[in-house]
């Protein structure tokens, strides 16, 4: 190594600095540097390490030796997982007090990105180093860091989503002044469109040489500008063209999760003056940014462009007719226009949904997506509950929206398109006998659609296919039902439903559709004794699998279940296939699914806790993040509330009057516990076998004897093992 205090110039031709400064610079006492990566997968999960040389989870990364931080970065992530990432904007600096670790720090938090060539599965974490690294959505990944860095990752986090650089102290903002305060805000990015048109109505779209499509005017809007002036600059830049902005057309407005950039987007179309032959015949392209404009038809335009801009040319001119400012939210009015009717209105909204679950990559079954835009929730959903906000300290409320009521009906055509599990009944009432408007508190609902992503991943999953005879337990409002009907055809499904007040009603309206599968009035845990299906579908959780169902699968046939343990823990779902006389089932969590009691149990429990002595000790692991693990704990320990939050972790076991909760406490975790359950000792012992066992991610069920169904996940003698309960005494069955 060269001796320092020469600092030769990059070139090596002379020296930059004077010898002596150098000299003096090289001996300077200086603070610690560090420098660590923010690496995102393609699903936006956040990279973390489990380091051998100390406890607790971390950012890829580490100190830095006599070198740049960005260059720290890159060299630390190579030797601790093989890898060569790109470094990308520096999102925070932590300057950490010599209190803290005898020395100060200089804590660097950069943007890094994996090679486009380099999946997240090719990461090698060196066993000198890393025990393990795995990608994690970012609440997941904040639970586990000790405080002090998951402040810091918190404070780089939104600098990602902002536009600053977060400037700490010992991971907190220090307080800063009015203004700074204003101006490092984070905001959405900000763009301006022009929509430009001639005297013959023509619109104006560009050709950029950096996009692979057509573009209209307009573009980023700069900090000290407002929107409209940086519209005003983008035409003079790109064409060459100084006319006046007009009047706002239209906003289109997104989150952080829909555009491709990580942040949130608001882009103003404003109008601009019909250009005249001349002012059309004069533009230019003076930055080089447009390799050729032209001017399209409206119709030409809405074929040329991508949906997202065809739908903003559709707004602004609209705008332009009626007077008007139309909001889009991606690309869709949250406001729709006058005069359309209740059906047209739910078209749009049902088309809306269905393309929420396509681009969150939930829907993917062509069929599948025909049938949901088919099926026309506001006929099985005319009337639903709607939570309403209540005092502290009061129970929770629910107020009754009624379609055909002009006051209600924006309200509730949003809500029975959002998605969400909608309520309908309440406590066994006949459906069309509760008075609008009327409110309900504490639970008591006997009625509610399954969840859209449920239904979808459920549906998909049977892998249905022409000839399939299908059997829904648990008919509810209708909506599962008819979506088999427009894929299968009406002959072919048969659904049952306990409630009278609900088959009836599901009966009628389906027929409103069109659709007369057979609806059978009795216990949907019986279905047809003596019949054969080729799938089987249960919208309802139930402890174990019904054997009066189990024995009507069809040879090759195909049984869905959601399982539960009747408390609130970790939903999950039975597979079963038949194959002969041979029934093969696996159990798997789930993200979503039914979790029986969610809501009031969930809510009430802490309420519920007594005010007695309080245990403190150390916690032998970290809250586990694993929905295997967690799966197991509700089978095996039945009765807990599990409540996870971002400082740590919750369980309440309301029968026995106990808690447990973990939270970090200095880069260790310590556990408070009350009452008689010990309960965390209890998860302690399951974790133990669950690591023996392999970390089993989903269990086997042995059907063998349909009395008597063994779970078991892992192998040989540590394998993880509970039966599920196979007895049913089913009401008897009336169509």
């Amino acid at each position: 190594m060269s001796d320092p205090t020469s600092a030769p110039s990059c070139d090596g031709r002379a020296p930059l600095v004077d010898p002596q400064l150098a000299r003096y610079l090289a001996e300077h006492p200086a603070p610690a540097a560090a420098a660590d990566a923010l690496i995102r997968d393609d699903q936006g999960r956040i990279l973390l390490v489990d380091p051998v040389y100390k406890d607790g989870w971390d950012l890829p990364g580490g100190m830095a030796e006599d070198e740049e931080p960005a260059s720290a970065l890159v060299r630390e992530v190579g030797e601790e997982l093989g890898l060569t990432v790109e470094v990308g904007r520096l999102l925070a600096v932590d300057s950490v007090p010599a209190t803290v670790y005898g020395r100060t720090i200089l804590a660097f938090v950069y943007a890094a990105h994996l090679p486009g060539d380099r999946p997240p599965s090719a990461l090698l974490p060196q066993d000198g180093e890393i025990r393990s690294a795995r990608f994690l959505p970012e609440r997941e990944a904040l639970e586990l860091l000790p405080p002090l860095l998951r402040r810091r990752v918190a404070a780089a986090l939104a600098a990602e989503r902002g536009s600053h650089t977060a400037v700490l102290r010992d991971g907190h903002r220090p307080p800063p002044r009015r203004r700074d305060h204003y101006a490092l805000l984070p905001a959405p990015m900000m763009a301006a469109t022009v929509l430009v048109t001639d005297a013959s109505g023509r619109i104006l779209v560009l050709d950029p040489s950096y996009k692979d499509h057509l573009e209209l005017p307009g573009g980023m809007v700069e900090a000290d500008e407002s929107p409209a002036q940086g519209a005003a600059r983008e035409l003079a830049e790109e064409l060459g063209l100084t006319v006046p902005v007009g009047r706002l057309l239209a906003v289109d407005t997104s989150s952080a999760a829909a555009p491709r950039h990580g942040r949130a987007l608001t882009c103003m179309i404003f109008a601009a003056p019909p250009l005249t032959p001349a002012q059309a015949g004069q533009l230019t392209f003076p930055d080089g940014e447009i390799r050729a404009a032209h001017w399209l038809s409206r119709d030409e335009a809405s074929r040329r462009l991508p949906a997202r801009l065809a739908a903003r040319v559709a707004a602004g001119l609209g705008a332009l007719a009626t007077g008007g400012v139309i909001h889009l939210e991606r690309g869709e009015p949250t406001a729709l226009p006058a005069g359309l009717t209740v059906r047209e209105r739910a078209a749009q909204a049902r088309a809306a949904m269905v393309d929420r679950l396509a681009a969150d990559g939930v829907l993917t079954d062509p069929d599948l997506r025909r049938a949901l835009l088919a099926v026309r929730r506001e006929v099985l959903l005319p009337r639903c509950y709607i939570r309403r906000p209540t005092a502290a300290g009061q129970p929770r409320a629910w107020q009754l929206l009624d379609g055909a009521d002009p006051r209600d009906r924006d309200e509730w055509l949003a809500w029975i398109h959002d998605g969400d599990s909608v309520l309908f009944q309440h406590r066994g009432e006949p459906l069309d006998a509760a008075e609008r408007g009327q409110i309900v508190t504490g639970g008591g609902f006997t009625g509610m659609s399954t969840g859209m992503i449920t239904a979808v991943e459920g549906l998909q999953s049977l892998g249905l296919a022409a000839g399939d005879r299908v059997l829904e337990s648990g008919t509810g409002p209708g909506l599962v039902t008819a979506a088999l009907c427009e894929i299968l055809g009406d002959t072919a499904v048969t659904t049952v439903e306990a409630d009278p007040h609900l088959a009836e009603a599901a009966r009628e309206r389906l027929a409103r559709l069109g659709h007369r599968p057979r609806v059978v009035r009795g216990d949907g845990l019986a279905g047809r004794p003596g019949e054969r299906f080729d799938a089987i579908l249960l919208s309802f959780a139930v402890r174990g699998l019904p054997p009066a169902l189990l024995e009507q699968l069809a040879d090759g046939g195909r049984l869905l279940a959601p399982i539960t343990t009747g408390a609130v823990g970790w939903p999950a779902r039975a597979m079963v296939r038949r194959t002969g006389d041979t029934l093969d089932a696996v159990l798997r969590p789930v993200i979503s699914g039914h979790r029986p009691g969610l809501g009031v149990e969930l809510v009430t429990a802490p309420d519920r806790m007594p005010d007695g002595p309080v245990t403190v000790r150390p916690s032998r692991l970290a809250p586990p993040e694993d929905a295997g693990f967690w799966l197991a704990v509700g089978h095996l320990l039945p009765g807990l509330v599990r409540v996870a939050g971002a400082e740590g972790l919750s369980l309440y076991a309301p029968a026995e009057e106990s808690c447990a909760i973990v939270h970090s406490d200095g880069g260790s975790w310590v556990v408070e516990g009350s009452g008689p359950r010990n309960i965390w000792a209890e998860v302690e012992s399951v974790h133990a076998r669950w690591i023996q066992a392999g970390r089993p991610g989903h269990y086997r069920l042995d059907l063998t004897d349909p009395a008597v169904q063994r779970v078991d996940g892992g192998a040989g003698a540590h394998a993880l093992t509970w039966r599920l309960p196979g007895q049913f005494a089913p009401a008897a069955v009336a169509s």
